[in-house]
This record gives C-alpha cells, sequence and structure tokens, in this order.
C-alpha cells in the first residue's frame, strides 16, 4: 500500500506539471555518467521511466555511460580523456549528469590527498564537458550512501561521512559554477537508518555481511529504491 500511495502522489504531481516546466526539452540527449551505481542502471532507469511515461510526445535520448570501479580519473574503461571522448562526447549531450566518488575515497577514513585529486578531478571533468558541449546542462549528483547504518561502521565515523564531504564539495561547486544538484544520499541513508531501527531482519542481514565489504551498500531492494526514486522524480520535476 505504501508503494502505491508513493505512486499516485508522483502521478498527481505529474498531471499538474507541463512539458514547458519540466527540466528535459524535445531534442535533448541525456549522458549519464558514473561508476558502477550508474553502471547498475538503477536511478538513471528511474529517470527515464520518468521522463518517458509522463511526456511520451517528448523527443528525448538517454545514454548510460556508467563503469564499475571508475574514478575521476577513470579506471577499467580507460584514463579520464578516452571515457570522455568515447562514452560522452561522441553523442553530443546537451544534458549530462556525473556520480563519481564513491570508488574515489578508497573506502577509508578522510584523506586530504585523496579529496583533493576528487575535487580536482571534478572540476577538470566539468571544464572539459563545458569546453566541448558548450551550453549543456550538467547535474552533479552527491554520492548515493555507503550503508554504515544497518551494519557497524569499519572506521569511527563510517564511510559514509567520507562521502557527506565529498557531497558538500560538490554543492558548493555547482553553486559557483553554476551547476544543477541531485542528492541521492540523504533520503536514502535516512531509509537505511529506518530499516535498521524497526527491522529485525536488516539487523540479521547485518550480521551475515559483516565478513565483506561491498562497493556498493546493500540495500533493500524496495525500500532503498523507492527513495532513490523519490530523490531522482524530486530532482527532474523542477525546471
Amino acid at each position: 500500500m505504501k508503494l502505491i500511495r508513493m505512486l499516485v502522489l508522483i502521478a498527481l504531481a505529474a498531471l499538474s506539471l507541463s512539458a514547458q516546466d519540466f527540466y528535459l526539452k524535445s531534442g535533448d540527449t541525456v549522458v549519464f555518467y558514473g561508476d558502477s551505481i550508474t553502471d547498475q542502471r538503477l536511478y538513471t532507469t528511474f529517470t527515464e521511466t520518468y521522463a518517458v511515461t509522463r511526456f511520451p510526445t517528448l523527443d528525448v535520448r538517454f545514454v548510460h555511460s556508467g563503469w564499475g570501479g571508475d574514478r575521476v580519473s577513470g579506471g577499467g574503461g580507460g584514463p579520464i580523456d578516452l571515457r570522455l571522448k568515447r562514452d560522452v562526447f561522441v553523442y553530443k549531450p546537451t544534458v549530462m549528469t556525473i556520480m563519481l566518488g564513491m570508488n574515489d575515497g578508497h573506502y577509508k577514513a578522510f584523506d586530504q590527498d585523496l579529496f583533493d585529486t576528487y575535487a580536482n578531478g571534478i572540476k577538470n571533468i566539468v571544464k572539459a564537458v563545458k569546453a566541448e558541449r558548450p551550453g549543456i546542462r550538467i547535474t552533479l549528483i552527491q554520492p548515493s550512501p555507503y550503508d554504515d547504518a544497518t551494519r557497524p561502521p569499519t572506521f569511527p565515523g563510517g564511510y559514509n561521512a567520507v562521502l557527506l564531504r565529498y557531497s558538500q564539495f560538490l554543492k558548493e561547486f555547482a553553486q559557483s559554477d553554476h551547476l544543477d544538484l541531485a542528492d541521492l544520499n540523504t533520503e536514502v541513508f535516512a531509509d537505511l537508518t529506518r530499516q535498521r531501527r524497526r527491522s529485525r531482519r536488516c539487523k540479521e542481514t547485518a550480521a551475515r555481511s559483516r565478513a565483506s565489504r561491498p562497493r556498493r551498500p546493500p540495500f533493500d531492494g524496495r525500500s532503498a529504491a523507492q527513495s532513490m526514486e523519490r530523490a531522482v522524480c524530486r530532482h527532474i520535476r523542477r525546471d
């Protein structure tokens, strides 16, 4: 019932929104750029589904350019210059989202050198994209959370606190460079925290998973996905 109510609310909100007010416009090409969290096509699919179901007459193309393990310097798909040339520029995007950071902190306590590398890398990516595609609309996505909620942190403060420092940088950079910003951390992490408080099953899952360290948080699929969907829809509904 909770899911049905949420979908009804989203549908009602969409009824009051015209295509003229929507963030995406006919003729747009959207490139989703990031690491494995983008590559898994969860939040990207939410975005695409929202657009094509609410505004079926919009002529918008979506390109998924995530690569597992990527950092601001690139990764398994090649260095950043190659990634941008092959996986972004070739599509001539008018809209681009960038979500990096999960791998950039190396899953350990905050390290200033790693943070500086991340911050400079994000700035360089944005600079290169703007130079190649003048007028492009860029949305920086604050990294989705690392699950320090349903299981004990592996070090004091936990890794999600590191990601929040990265997120704060993105917020400040977006303001200073006139970029858009989307938060896929706060609401999802809050949902994970609620799960910990309410569900004995989450505690049992945490106990079974302590021996492993996944690259991205082990979400309770439906509940956490709903939180991510709400965050995505909240961003793309606005102009």
